[in-house]
């Protein structure tokens, strides 16, 4: 279990590296625009990596190679004509509530009923990875009983809170569990809890969450 207040620094350092599938990837850079520190982490993984590229050796390169990447630039045909973008597609939100600038930029599906007081709704990721990304709404008061996972997840409150044993997670602050965690989580009172989730594979049924988790995958 990560600490609250921060997302875990391998998760950061993956990130500023390139190497994160696209629904973790959509996760941090809404958890960067949450977080002042883990701007400020992250800008420092971005330059210690700039800072070991220029220490690396100039490698050759064939300048065959290189006349053929030349020549593809050339054959892209017309430039590019900027277009006004597309608005994303939202599901109706809480009033009052906007999504941090990296999740309003995504198309996300209407909601899906899952349990009462239990909806979800899947994200249209740019690029298709290995894990999937949706929001996830949570009734306030309630309590998830206990499931597992297949694979690691990580959350980012996006709105309200939960406790997951010890530990208190507010708006920005990302939670990451593995496969070797069962826990179940309670959900504040006030507002419901909404949260944004990476998630490889699938949940572990252990309840009956679980089981109607597992019945809903294709969220």
């Amino acid at each position: 279990m990560t600490n609250p207040g921060h997302a875990p620094e391998d998760l950061i350092l993956r990130h500023a590296t390139g190497a994160l599938d696209p629904a973790f990837s959509l996760l941090i850079e809404t958890h960067l625009a949450m977080s002042s520190a883990s701007r400020r982490l992250h800008a420092q993984f971005e330059a210690l990596g700039g800072a070991l590229l220029e220490e690396l050796a100039p490698a050759d390169v064939d300048p065959a190679a290189w006349n053929r990447t030349l020549r593809a630039l050339d054959a892209d045909g017309e430039p590019a004509v900027d277009r006004p973008k597309r608005k994303a597609a939202h599901p109706k939100l809480p009033e009052g509530f906007a999504l941090p600038a990296p999740l309003a930029s995504v198309d996300i599906h209407h909601w899906r009923w899952i349990a009462p007081g239990v909806r979800s709704a899947s994200i249209a990721l740019p690029e298709h990875g290995a894990s999937r990304a949706f929001l996830l709404e949570i009734a306030p008061g309630m309590t998830v009983p206990r499931h597992g996972h297949v694979g690691d997840e990580a959350t980012c409150v996006l709105r309200g809170g939960f406790r997951d044993r010890d530990a208190h997670f507010g708006p920005g602050d990302v939670a990451q569990v593995d496969e070797e965690v069962e826990h179940d989580i309670v959900i504040d009172a006030g507002d419901p809890c909404l949260c944004l989730i990476a998630m490889e594979g699938r949940t572990r049924p252990s309840s009956w969450f679980g089981r109607l988790y597992q019945k809903f995958r294709d969220i």
